[in-house]
């Protein structure tokens, strides 16, 4: 168990460091932008990608995830090329049509969901940043699956740094405003796209086999409900505080919201290797003790990070080097929300663990379902909010949401494959949390303080009888260093 353990952390760690460093471009950004673009500017950009962030789901309608599954199935072990090859082409084929009907339709979409008048530039570039970053996704899946989290790790970084280099140039040095944003995005998933298909191409066939396309898309298309739901969660409350509280309110909401990277980042990068790891373990037996003890692992990892930013919020919300701040002196007041937002990507990691039965038993279904049922809850309870406590109410009903999508995934996957997860030290873990980090928003304690209850939270922890020691030597011998 401590190697399929130590396998998984190895992974999470790669892929960890490549979506640490493709979206830490976002937090990178964010002194550029806030103390660059006036909130308003800002919050113009912010629903263009929430627009991209919608289409984004329909323009891969689960099909690297489909790929993944076919490609790992017995049954294609002597027909991989062929998988391959059918995936691409679909892809290609597919988003070449969508970026073309959206160019055509830019118009009547953005005087539909930009606020102002001749903003259609801002949609033809986000049809040509869909299609590029949508034409890598097979390709990533096919390094995933195939375990080269190197060559994962390497695209990521090119990606990295030529967005990043050209923001900073384009918009913090030229000045040139928000287009530079879309400008430096488009540059950069074209060259990334070059890049993986330049390493795909010995590995192409002409071949297309329609069944298999038929296969893949039935597999898929659940995902697409799954990921309009999610970003529904994610992103339509832009749209409900812009209609509410203005454009300016959308930038500090969203500004705000980057700060959340910091726990998206570890629940991303633990789906990367997540996924492909539990479909090769398998719904055996010793693979519901397994992934009952990765539960406790990432939900404790996950909360010994929002404990400690919780805290220390303040500190980052206004750090500054000379008279650069790391967000902008008219976005600060997006600093009470900023908790709300961790948790809920706290329990966004929780929903990814709770996935196997539901993989297993080839239900996908169910999670368009739970994603459904949980963006209905988020967006009720944003209306329900932002009116009483503005830009935090929608941050707290973005927790509610999160919270509501893991709780509904937890019940369908037991249904369909139980694990005997250890409640009590799950809703230990949970409860301390929250009582440490929310304890600085009731007594405001100094700074000195608050690092006193960093430390202490895993050793409340240690007191309550968390740790076992045959747990802890097991965690010891997951790190090779």
């Amino acid at each position: 168990m401590a190697a399929n353990i130590r396998s998984l952390t190895k992974q999470t760690l790669v892929y960890g460091f490549g979506t640490v460093a493709t979206r830490f471009i976002t937090f990178l950004l964010l002194p550029v932008y806030t103390n660059v673009l006036a909130p308003a500017d800002y919050g113009l950009a912010i629903l263009v990608f929430a627009f991209t962030a919608f289409m984004n789901h329909i323009y891969n309608y689960g099909l690297d995830s489909a790929f993944m599954r076919y490609y790992e199935d017995k049954e294609f072990n002597t027909k991989r090329g062929n998988v391959l090859s059918t995936a691409t082409w679909m892809t290609l084929l597919s988003s070449a049509i969508l970026s073309l009907l959206i160019w055509l339709a830019r118009r009547p979409i953005a005087n539909l969901l930009l606020p102002g008048s001749n903003q259609q530039l801002f949609i033809s570039y986000a049809a040509a940043i869909l299609f590029f970053d949508c034409i890598t996704r097979v390709p990533f899946a096919l390094l995933r699956t195939e375990g080269k989290p190197f060559t994962f790790l390497g695209v990521r970084l090119i990606n990295v740094l030529i967005t990043l280099g050209l923001n900073v140039y384009l918009v913090g040095v030229r000045k040139v405003g928000v287009i530079g944003i879309f400008q430096s995005n488009i540059i950069a998933s074209a060259v990334t796209s070059a890049i993986l298909y330049f390493l795909l191409m010995s590995r192409l066939q002409k071949t297309f086999s329609g069944s298999l396309a038929q296969g893949m898309m039935l597999f898929g298309l659940p995902f697409v409900p799954v990921g309009l739901a999610t970003a529904a969660m994610e992103m339509m409350n832009r749209y409900i505080v812009e209609s509410y509280l203005g454009l300016a309110a959308v930038g500090i909401f969203s500004a705000g919201y980057k700060l959340g990277i910091f726990i998206l980042l570890v629940s991303t990068a633990f789906f990367y290797a997540w996924q492909p790891f539990f479909l090769k373990a398998g719904p055996g037996e010793a693979s519901k003790i397994l992934f009952a003890r990765i539960l406790k692992y990432f939900t404790l990892v996950a909360l010994m990070f929002w404990v400690t930013l919780t805290l220390l919020m303040n500190e980052i919300v206004h750090f500054h080097i000379g008279n650069v701040n790391l967000i902008g002196p008219e976005y600060a007041g997006c600093e009470p929300m900023i908790p709300w937002i961790l948790l809920g990507y706290v329990f966004q990691g929780i929903n990814l663990v709770f996935l196997p039965g539901i993989y297993f038993q080839k239900k996908t279904r169910y999670m368009a379902y739970n994603t459904i049922l949980a963006a209905t809850v988020n967006i009720i309870a944003n209306f329900i909010l932002i009116p009483v406590w503005g830009i935090v109410g929608s941050a707290i009903a973005a927790t509610i949401g999160y919270i509501t999508q893991a709780t509904s995934t937890y019940y369908i996957s037991q249904k369909l494959y139980k694990i005997p997860y250890d409640y009590p030290r799950f809703f230990l873990i949970i409860g301390l949390a929250l009582l440490f980090g929310f304890s600085n928003y009731f007594f405001h304690f100094t700074l000195p303080t608050r690092l006193i209850l960093i430390v202490a939270f895993p050793v409340t922890l240690g007191l309550f009888r968390f740790f076992k020691k045959e747990e802890f030597n097991s965690l010891k011998s997951l790190f090779p260093f």
